[in-house]
């Protein structure tokens, strides 16, 4: 999944050209092809030409994914802004705790 939601945010932020795309979510181009033909099947990507190029465009389904995706993501990985001084605080609970699980 954290494949298909790169290669969505590339979209997103601009990238439409596959070798665009490639770069940006760090993939191989055989695993980009066989992804971005999941992605339009599912249409979350619409696949179109600009200038005899191939380009990939984000549907509005794809775009809804990916904003629940950020969202789920977001309540799940909240976490507070830390202070320095509660990271030593934080720091001392640590090490007990690593003690502990270590015998």
């Amino acid at each position: 999944m954290e494949i298909y939601i790169a290669i969505l945010r590339a979209v997103a932020k601009g990238r439409r050209k596959p070798t665009h795309i490639m770069y940006r979510a760090n993939l191989t181009w055989t695993r980009l092809n066989k992804h971005l033909d999941v992605l339009v099947d599912k249409g979350l990507l619409t696949e179109g030409e600009n200038d005899g190029h191939t380009i990939f465009l984000l549907t509005s389904r794809g775009n809804e994914v990916l904003k629940y995706y950020t969202e789920i993501r977001r309540e799940l990985y909240h976490t507070k802004k830390v202070t320095p001084s509660e990271r030593i605080t934080q720091k001392h609970w640590l090490i007990p705790l690593q003690d502990a699980l270590s015998r």
